[in-house]
């Protein structure tokens, strides 16, 4: 098995359906529905959990804003096609009889046979509980910011307070940063609102791109980002965000107008709960930028 936070860890890519069953049944045990797909697209099994969440009356699978999912863009049918895995999408399960609608974290991977043919499609879902007063307002879950497409502000709390119960309950270590642009104010009060907005939507994508496969990244207040970086202690943590401040530099070290930087605040988890770890942030965030920018912070009391 391999880990892929903030799902628990899947199935190696080989496995053969004596162990995917096992890992359906211990995702039973972290209550975590798990749905195995053949790879036409027809349901081969599924855990107890899913039984629980789907029910056995019929279900509309919604995207991140609500809509209807045709069957061909279902995350199982995606990976049949692409092969890829799909990670940190926001899938809504609602019942046709009731209207409820159930928001859930999903994460689908497919699994190879030794021959190299695909054997079966994994979807693993993960309800997200603080949005169930949602379900009978029948509202849409927007999980994404629309000018930078990182996620925005309310979804990146979410999954933050999701990382915090994980690591309550298992254990497991993970970093935050929160990172902003140097001087962005006074870019935007020179060049124009739209100028900024600009600047804001390359330097989210670069962040994204940046990042882990794995790691999560939302946009935080006007020119602010906040990153989780789930399974690393603080110094693991700061070696890929150094890299990622230096991609910023380096990316922009011949900007036409400003040779944009950034600058952060870093902690690590360590019994907080994830309001506290965001305002264990500000401040360091604030001395990084007034020692002069392009640089990160680090809560000393964690080191």
């Amino acid at each position: 098995m391999f880990s892929s936070p903030p799902l628990p860890p899947f199935v190696d890519l080989r496995a053969d359906d004596v162990e995917i069953g096992n890992y359906a049944t211990l995702l039973d045990s972290l209550d975590i529905a798990l749905l195995v797909f053949s790879p036409d697209g027809s349901l081969h099994l599924r855990n107890n959990q899913a039984a629980t969440l789907l029910g056995d009356t019929p279900v509309v699978w919604e995207d991140e804003n609500g809509q209807p999912l045709a069957v061909d863009h279902r995350l199982e049918m995606e990976v049949a096609q692409t092969r890829q895995a799909i990670l940190h999408r926001a899938i809504g399960i609602r019942k046709t009889v009731s209207g409820a609608t159930a928001w859930c974290k999903a994460g689908a991977f497919p699994v190879f046979a030794d021959d190299g043919s695909l054997r079966r499609i994994l979807l693993a879902l993960a309800k997200l509980t603080p949005y169930s007063h949602l379900a009978s307002e029948s509202r849409p879950m927007p999980t994404h910011d629309l000018l930078t497409g990182v996620f925005n502000q309310r979804y990146i709390r979410l999954l933050l307070d999701d990382e915090d119960r994980r690591a309550r309950r298992y254990g497991t270590p993970f970093a935050l940063a929160l990172i902003a642009l140097d001087g962005f104010a006074d870019f935007c009060a020179a060049n124009g609102r739209e100028a900024g907005e600009q600047v804001l939507a390359e330097v989210g994508s670069l962040l994204g791109k940046s990042l882990r496969g794995f790691d999560m990244v939302g946009r935080f207040g006007s020119d602010q980002f906040l990153l989780i970086l789930p399974n690393v202690c603080i110094h693991d943590a700061m070696l890929g965000l150094e890299r990622v401040r230096e991609t910023v530099e380096a990316t922009y070290s011949r900007h036409v107008r400003l040779p944009w930087t950034i600058s952060g605040g870093v902690t690590e988890y360590s019994g907080e709960d994830s309001a506290t770890l965001i305002e264990h942030l500000r401040p360091l965030l604030i001395a990084a930028q007034e020692s002069g920018g392009n640089r990160l912070c680090v809560d000393p009391e964690i080191l």
